[in-house]
């Protein structure tokens, strides 16, 4: 018999002892990892900590370069990630960067091979990752849509939840691979179905953040300090606990990214245009993107999404909210 795969021994962050998993004792892989953000980082470490070969790709190599002082190997164009790799994740900002990617000159179907099986975990139109695993099947490869849910937090601990639609098989064949990255695997049916899945969350994110944002701003209006109001407000029912994990750093004005306001946007709009497609009415959401753009187009773009409730307050954005 083989070695097992690899599998957690703990949800814990990766940098302690017990979350590292001893290459011997299990079937170490090669895989491959693109898009090295604030996501893409600690995910692709975990993989790289539990055990298997990872090759690297990013469009700045300066981001990767942390991995690969841990042992992780670059390679110069998505092609050559595929080339090296049986499993290749992604984890990108947009359909136009996942599209480039994968099915772009250089991208990874240029050197698709038997058995490859590619995990693009970014937030996109479900449409148009339907046309990707078409693209991807043509050249003999097998695609994932796996969209997460949870920040930098979940992500580096191993929480994230993620939501998967493919072939059972290909699932079947990553789902320990899966489990190192994630708490709460959810298979949910054909490509594209996680993505839908994922805008479905999104949209109740985002309209929510927003009404905490409005929340905010009506009770500044009326002479209610923002801590004030969260000291009332944390221990009610109506806060989530996604709420609750933001609504203290908005009263302190702490508008840090963990995900992007500009993401958030991109969601809303991606929450329309599929509405659209599926023919499903989304007026809090075609409200909320409005605002969201509103709020991007005066510079929080690259602060939290829960800066909303600072552009509702009209608080100056961040002057240096980072890359």
């Amino acid at each position: 018999m083989g070695k097992p795969p690899c599998l957690p021994l703990w949800a814990g962050p990766v940098s302690a002892p017990s979350s590292r998993i001893d290459s011997e004792e299990c079937a170490m892989r090669a895989l491959g990892f693109i898009g090295l953000g604030r996501m893409g980082t600690p995910m692709a470490r975990r993989l790289l900590r539990a055990g298997h070969r990872l090759t690297v790709y990013n469009r700045t190599r300066a981001k990767a370069e942390p991995l690969i002082a841990e042992g992780a190997a670059w390679a110069d164009s998505p092609r050559a990630v595929a080339q090296a790799s049986e499993v290749v994740f992604l984890m990108l900002a947009d359909s136009a960067a996942s599209e480039a990617v994968i099915a772009g000159p250089d991208g990874v179907l240029e050197s698709a091979h038997a058995g490859l099986i590619v995990v693009d975990m970014s937030t996109i139109a479900p449409a148009v990752s339907r046309r990707l695993a078409e693209q991807a099947a043509h050249r003999g490869a097998r695609m994932l849509d796996a969209p997460v849910a949870g920040s930098v937090g979940p992500a580096t601990e191993g929480t994230l939840t993620i939501f998967v639609g493919g072939p059972r098989e290909a699932f079947e064949a990553v789902e320990d691979l899966l489990r190192i990255l994630g708490r709460n695997i959810h298979y949910v049916g054909d490509n594209g179905m996680g993505c839908a899945v994922k805008l479905a969350v999104n949209l109740i994110l985002g309209v929510a953040m927003q009404a905490l944002g409005e929340a905010f701003a009506l009770s500044a209006r009326a002479g209610i300090p923002p801590q004030r109001l969260w000291e009332i407000l944390q221990d009610l029912a109506v806060i989530s606990p996604s709420l609750r994990n933001k609504g203290g750093k908005i009263a302190e004005g702490d508008f840090t990214p963990s995900f992007a306001l500009r993401l958030m946007e991109k969601d809303l709009s991606l929450i329309l245009e599929f509405g659209r497609q599926v023919g499903a009415s989304t007026p809090l959401a075609a409200a909320a993107q409005q605002t969201f753009l509103a709020a991007r187009e005066h510079g929080w773009a690259e602060a939290d999404y829960s800066a909303i409730a600072g552009w509702l307050m009209d608080l100056q954005p961040p002057q240096d909210p980072g890359d």
